[in-house]
């Protein structure tokens, strides 16, 4: 173990979300431009809109309860489904301001955990002197600074999926389902991975997830009656397929409006709704079935499943029509995946997998190494954008090109391709492998 590695890890980033933590959870309210607790401060008045059975999707009241608590009115509404506003209900015993120290520090805990069980589960925990330098690198990652500051739930959906991989390897489908049903319900979007396993024919873990949609769903309607759902169902949900032209919008349908819509963060090429719109879904569904293509139907090697997972991840952000950067958090998953196979490959066990015989080939593996340090340069590159903007005094009119602002969206189209160039090349090596066998005459 990298003890030196570990002591940055205590004396110098772990102190760092503490003055966060303390200090910036809740600086939104300061009205300077500020986005601490921009997120949780929408869960919070949802929680306490139903804590007094008011609607808390109807825009107006939201806005009504924004001004009267004197904080800054933007375009942070609840959008989430009901479940999210029952877990936030016991938050609304205090203040704002202490709610979002609270969830702050639960959110960094609940990080650590989910690192914990994907080392695990990806058996990394195996590579000891490399992982203080993962973790901290974990920590550091932009993605998960913007969900903690903002208070996001994307680290509560990341800690579910991969508590869902976790169980699945041990044979628990049961439990797995549990985890992967209670994440749909939190942010919709993990529904693709539950067609996943749908499509895998995992019965029970699907069956499994099936009834825990249907349970929360259920006791949903009982707490908070029908009226939110219905609203949800009918208005919310179908204004979340509207062009969102934002720059901290990194989906595809993200990146098409930057440059198709009318807006007021970027120079648009045309405006042209109907051009956005036959894009986004034509480029979504191709994703879709892409994924289908290159992934096994039959249960194959653990490592296989590994990258068809992680490729069913990376593909979340990329089909939400809404992806916020800190949404990337989830990338964290493929990420290491890929340095798992990267790793073995290093320790001469290239027999485990093929996958890790990808990085024997040292033009190969470099190319591979060279693509995913991209798609995490790109994906953090927000910070490095403002730096370059404050400090280097750009063009003015770089500020408002789509193409500049879309950095994070080109790092998951690297990460998504390099995902899928393993599946595909992999399963060629074992055919190769296998085709050999067959062909060595009998002795």
């Amino acid at each position: 173990m990298n003890t030196s590695l570990i002591v940055v890890f205590i004396l110098l980033v772990l102190p760092l979300y503490v003055d966060k933590g303390l200090h910036a959870s809740f600086d939104h309210a300061n009205g300077s431009g500020t986005v601490g607790g921009i997120d949780f401060k929408a869960y919070y008045i949802a929680a306490d809109m139903l804590r007094t059975r008011r609607d808390f999707y109807d825009v107006e009241l939201q806005t009504d309860e924004v001004l009267a608590r004197g904080l800054p009115l933007n375009e942070s509404f609840y959008i989430y489904p009901p479940l999210l506003a029952m877990v936030f209900l016991p938050l609304t015993a205090v203040s704002i301001q202490t709610a979002a120290q609270l969830w702050f520090f639960f959110n960094l805990v609940l990080y650590g955990v989910a690192l914990v069980l994907i080392c695990r589960s990806l058996e990394l925990s195996r590579f000891t002197r490399m992982l203080p330098l993962l973790w901290i690198l974990a920590f550091l990652f932009p993605p998960v600074l913007f969900n903690l500051h903002k208070g996001q739930v994307n680290i509560v959906v990341l800690l579910l999926l991969a508590l869902t991989y976790c169980l699945y390897r041990r044979g628990l489908d049961a439990a797995a389902g549990v985890a992967l049903g209670s994440a749909v319900m939190i942010k919709v979007i993990p529904v693709f991975l539950l067609l996943y396993f749908v499509w895998k024919r995992r019965v029970v873990l699907s069956l499994a997830a099936l009834a825990t949609i249907v349970v929360i769903g259920v006791l949903g309607l009982l707490i908070v009656g029908v009226g939110p759902h219905a609203t949800y169902l009918t208005e919310v949900m179908p204004s979340l397929a509207e062009p969102r032209p934002n720059p901290s919008n990194q989906s595809l349908g993200g990146f098409f409006s930057l440059l198709l819509i009318r807006n007021s963060y970027a120079d648009n090429i045309i405006h042209n709704p109907g051009l956005w719109k036959g894009l986004t879904w034509t480029l979504s569904l191709a994703l879709v079935a892409s994924v289908v293509a290159v992934s096994s139907r039959h249960e194959g090697a653990v490592h296989s499943l590994e990258l068809e997972i992680g490729l069913v991840i990376a593909t979340m952000p990329l089909i939400s029509n809404i992806a916020w950067v800190d949404m990337l958090v989830l990338l964290l998953f493929p990420y290491a995946v890929i340095l798992k196979y990267s790793l073995t490959a290093r320790t001469g066990a290239l027999r485990v997998s093929p996958e890790s015989r990808l990085f024997s080939d040292p033009l190969l593996g470099t190319a591979l190494l060279g693509s995913l340090f991209a798609s995490a340069l790109l994906v953090s590159s927000p910070r490095f954008v403002d730096l370059l903007f404050n400090v280097v005094r750009w063009h003015p009119g770089l500020v408002r090109s789509p193409l500049l602002l879309s950095l994070p969206f080109y790092g998951s189209a690297i990460l998504w391709l390099t995902l899928a160039f393993m599946l595909v090349y992999s399963r060629k090596l074992v055919r190769s492998h296998d085709d050999s066998l067959h062909a060595r005459p009998c002795s």
